[in-house]
């Protein structure tokens, strides 16, 4: 288990609230978390996976790492093509305009690009086998040393979850 909580409040920009529909992989959100025995009880999570019919997240909690690793986590991440953006739900040229629970996010908000189910990645959308395939591949090759090292992949019950907030991450200040 993490031994120590960092505080990033001054990389955040903005906050909005969000439901856990609109949760992709990739996005950075934050939340209230209770339980017994928790640890972090407003954890910032980079979603990896968000697994509604299971009730689960699953991320990697960004308060267990200094800002010096956080830079070092998304720069292996962005090594196997993915990007960091800031990305806007009210685009009309978004992948999720045409899937069920669309354009939940109205502001501006951080995402790393992983690999997304019906996500356009410059061609043909994302299959659901191919995404997980790709997520797999990424975590075998990037993820997993970084998790197993410092001790940051967490699930989290979605019924534990109160007032979910995305974030806009400061990407510019991070990546000097």
């Amino acid at each position: 288990m993490a031994r120590q909580r960092y505080n990033h409040s001054r990389r955040i920009n903005d906050l909005q609230p969000a439901k856990i529909k609109s949760l992709y992989p990739g996005t950075i959100v934050q939340f209230k978390y209770s339980g017994n025995k928790v640890f972090d009880k407003k954890p910032m999570v980079l979603v990896l996976w968000n697994d509604y019919k299971e009730y689960k997240i699953h991320g990697i909690n960004l308060n267990y790492l200094i800002e010096s690793k956080i830079k070092m986590l998304f720069e292996e991440i962005m090594e196997r093509g993915n990007r960091l953006v800031v990305e806007d739900q009210d685009d009309d040229t978004d992948y999720d305009d045409n899937l069920p629970y669309r354009n939940l996010l109205k502001d501006p908000y951080t995402r790393v690009k992983l690999p997304t189910y019906k996500e356009d990645r410059g061609g043909n959308p994302l299959s659901k086998s191919e995404a997980v395939k790709q997520m797999d591949r990424l975590y075998d090759k990037k993820l997993k040393k970084i998790i197993k090292k410092h001790d940051i992949y967490r699930s989290y019950f979605q019924n534990k979850m109160s007032t979910i907030k995305v974030v806009t991450y400061d990407i510019e200040g991070l990546l000097k």
